[in-house]
């Protein structure tokens, strides 16, 4: 039981700092390209391409941490059927 958690948690992890990254990129790609026409910056003080990046660093985040977590447990399930 402790080994699941802790592939889970591992898992879990990768798919953070994986989503940040990912998201991040996608979201600064996203926001530069379409965004960077708009005048946002004068009712939010943010630029376009920095808004889409940061919520594009919370959603890759939180659907990679929970893909990240059910990959590493399907992988962990899959290695434990292979031994028996």
């Amino acid at each position: 039981m402790k080994r699941k958690l802790f592939t889970g948690i591992i898992g879990g992890l990768i798919g953070f700092i994986v989503g940040a990254i990912g998201g991040g990129y996608i979201g600064f790609v996203v926001g530069g390209t379409f965004l960077g026409g708009l005048e946002i910056y004068k009712h939010t003080g943010f630029e376009g391409y920095e808004l889409a990046a940061y919520i594009g660093v919370v959603i890759g985040t939180i659907a990679a941490s929970i893909s990240g977590a059910f990959l590493a447990l399907k992988i962990h399930a899959n290695a434990e059927n292979k031994k028996q």
